[in-house]
C-alpha cells in the first residue's frame, strides 16, 4: 500500500467533503482527487517518474498539499524546503538531492532567482502564484488547466522512497532523511490509533510549516478519513484565532512557542473555541506552567506528542487521561511527560551500555519501528552512527517513571556540565516560565574559567512586566537546586531567535559566547 490509497479512500467515500479551505477558497475531495491526479500528468510531462525529486519552496497553500500527493502518485520523491533558510542553504539541498522540478510558492519568486543561476540539475518550475509573468517559470494553474484528464496512479512498494526533509545542519551540511511511503502510512496508522479522530468531522489547522514533517506529512491521517485541511501561510495569533472560529477547527498541531503567543495574546478571550477538541504540541519540550495555562484558556485536552524527522515523526504521546491539573500527584507530575511508545512504534530509555535505565536514572531514548528512516542521504557514516543494532539512537536524553511514562531532560548537546555537575536546560528553563513576568525562556551554557560553564538565561519579559536579574535567580533559587540555577540572566528586547518549525535556536544563541573557542564546551 502507498499514499496514494490515502486519496482513493477518501474520494470513495467522502468525495463531496471539503478536503481543503484556504481563505475564501473551498475544495471538495473530488475536486481534490481530479487536480492532484492532473498534477502528476503536468509532472509526467515534465519528465518527472519513479525517484524523480520534486522540490517545494512555498507557504503552507492549497498547491503545497496537492504537491505531496502527486508526487506520491507518481512515486517521486518530494523535498519540503525551510522558507526560513537563505539562498546557499537551499542551493546545497537543491542539488545535494539533485531536484528537477521545482515549486515556488508566491512571495519567493526572488529567493528563486537569487538561487536560480547555481542550480544546474533544475530543469522545470513552477509558479503558484498566477501574478507572476516570470521567463522560466510556468504558471502552476495554467498547466492544470492544460490537462485533460490524472494520469494512472503508480503502484509503489511501502518501501519506495516518499520524501526527502532536509534537517536543520546544526552540525556540518543538512542531512536529508529519507522516509518510505511505508515510514509514513506507518506513522498515520500510529498517530490514529492512539488518538481515533472522526470520519469526516475533523477540520484541521495547518499552521505550523507544511516543510516541516510535524505538519506536512502528519496530516495524512487527516485524508484518510475524510477530515477537512483549513491552511493558513503560517502562524499568526490573531489569524489562527480566527480561522479557529471561522472555520469550527477540531484539531491543529502547535509548538510550545506557539502556544505560549496565544495564550498570551490579549484578546484571546474574544474569540469562540469551543470546537477545539485536542491540540498536539510537541518539537520542543513544553514549561508545566505553560501547559497548565494552556489547559485554561485554550479549554481543550492538549497532547503531547514526540517524535523526530527521522521517526517520521510520532514515536510517544502523552494521552489526556494519564494526567491532571491538580489532585492525584503522578497524575500532576506526568504534565511534564512526553508519555509512551504509540502503538506499533518500540522506544526505550537507555545507558551507553545499552541497559535499559531505571525509574529516575538518565539514558538515551531509541526507537525501532516501520516509521523508522531508512537512512540519510548520500551519508553512509551519519546514518551507520545513529542507526545501531537496529534502533534509532535520537540523541535526547530522557529518564522514566515506574509506569515508563518518558521524561525528556535534554538534548546530548544542550546539557550544560558547570563545576562537574550535569544540569539540564529543561529543568531551568521549567522554573523560570514560573515567574509571571517571563514570556520566553532560553538556557545555555556559556564559557567560564572557573566553572567551565555557567548556566545562562536569555529571557524576554512579558509586555508591562518587570523583573531583575536578581529577581530570577532568586525564584529559581525557590523551585531546583542552586547549582542549575542561572549564574547569568540577559534579558532580550525582542523574541528569541527560532528556526521554521518554531523551535528556539539555541545554536544561534551560543554563537557569541563561543567565538574563537576551538571546542562547544568548555
Amino acid at each position: 500500500m502507498d499514499i496514494t490509497h490515502i486519496l482513493e479512500r477518501a474520494v470513495h467515500y467522502f468525495s463531496q467533503e471539503l478536503a481543503c479551505v484556504e481563505g475564501l477558497r473551498r475544495v471538495t475531495y473530488a475536486e481534490f482527487y481530479q487536480r492532484v491526479g492532473r498534477l502528476a500528468q503536468v509532472l509526467r510531462q515534465c519528465g518527472v517518474t519513479s525517484g524523480t525529486r520534486v522540490a517545494v519552496l512555498s507557504a503552507n497553500s492549497i498547491p503545497y498539499l496537492e504537491m505531496y500527493y502527486a508526487t506520491a502518485w507518481l512515486g517521486a520523491v518530494i523535498v519540503p524546503l525551510n522558507i526560513r533558510l537563505a539562498a546557499p542553504e537551499l542551493v546545497y539541498m537543491l542539488n545535494d538531492s539533485e531536484s528537477t522540478v521545482l515549486l515556488v510558492g508566491a512571495g519567493y519568486e526572488a529567493l528563486y532567482a537569487a538561487m536560480q543561476p547555481h542550480l544546474p540539475s533544475l530543469t522545470t518550475v513552477l509558479a503558484s502564484d498566477t501574478q507572476v509573468g516570470s521567463g522560466d517559470m510556468l504558471d502552476y494553474e495554467a498547466c492544470l488547466a492544460s490537462v485533460s484528464a490524472p494520469c494512472p496512479p503508480a503502484r509503489l512498494d511501502e518501501h519506495a522512497l516518499a520524501g526527502l526533509f532536509y534537517t536543520s545542519g546544526t552540525t556540518g551540511h543538512p542531512k536529508g532523511v529519507m522516509l518510505s511511503h511505508g515510514n509514513l502510512l506507518s506513522n498515520a496508522y500510529h498517530f490514529l490509533t492512539s488518538v481515533p479522530e472522526e470520519e469526516a468531522g475533523e477540520r484541521y489547522l495547518h499552521c505550523c510549516p507544511m516543510f516541516h514533517l510535524a505538519d506536512g506529512p502528519t496530516s495524512l491521517r487527516i485524508t484518510w478519513i475524510g477530515g477537512t485541511h483549513v491552511l493558513l501561510p503560517g502562524f499568526e495569533p490573531v489569524a489562527v484565532l480566527e480561522a479557529i472560529q471561522r472555520e469550527r477547527v477540531t484539531t491543529t498541531l502547535l509548538v510550545p512557542t506557539m502556544i505560549n503567543f496565544l495564550v498570551n495574546h490579549p484578546t484571546i478571550g474574544d474569540y469562540d473555541l469551543r470546537s477545539l477538541r485536542h491540540i498536539f504540541y510537541g518539537a520542543s519540550p513544553m514549561p508545566v506552567e505553560l501547559l497548565r495555562r494552556a489547559y485554561q484558556v485554550l479549554g481543550c485536552d492538549l497532547i503531547h506528542a514526540y517524535g523526530l524527522t527521522e521517526t517520521s515523526p510520532i514515536l510517544t504521546m502523552l494521552l489526556p487521561q494519564y494526567v491532571a491539573l491538580e489532585g492525584d500527584p503522578v497524575k500532576v507530575r506526568r504534565l511534564a511527560s512526553c508519555g509512551r511508545a504509540v502503538l506499533g512504534a518500540r522506544v526505550r530509555v537507555v545507558h551507553d551500555s545499552g541497559v535499559d535505565v531505571q525509574p529516575g536514572e538518565i539514558g538515551e531514548i531509541i526507537a525501532q519501528g516501520p516509521n523508522v528512516m531508512q537512512g540519510y542521504w548520500n551519508k553512509p557514516a551519519e546514518t551507520a552512527a545513529v542507526l545501531r543494532d537496529g534502533w534509532f539512537h535520537t540523541g535526547d536524553l530522557a529518564t522514566v517513571d515506574a509506569e515508563q511514562f518518558i521524561f525528556i531532560v535534554d538534548r546530548k548537546k544542550d546539557m550544560i556540565i558547570t563545576g562537574g555537575e550535569n544540569v539540564y536546560s529543561t529543568d531551568v528553563e521549567n522554573a523560570l516560565y514560573q515567574h509571571p513576568a517571563v514570556l520566553e525562556a532560553a538556557v545555555i551554557g556559556t564559557p567560564d574559567t572557573r566553572w567551565g560553564e555557567v548556566v545562562t538565561a536569555l529571557v524576554v519579559l512579558k509586555p508591562g512586566a518587570s523583573a531583575s536579574a536578581a529577581d530570577l535567580i532568586t525564584h529559581c533559587r525557590s523551585v531546583i537546586a542552586h547549582y542549575k540555577c542561572p549564574r547569568r540572566v540577559e534579558f532580550w528586547p525582542e523574541p528569541l531567535p527560532k528556526s521554521g518549525s518554531g523551535k528556539i535556536l539555541k545554536t544561534v544563541l551560543r554563537e557569541p559566547y563561543w567565538q574563537g573557542y576551538e571546542r562547544r564546551v568548555h
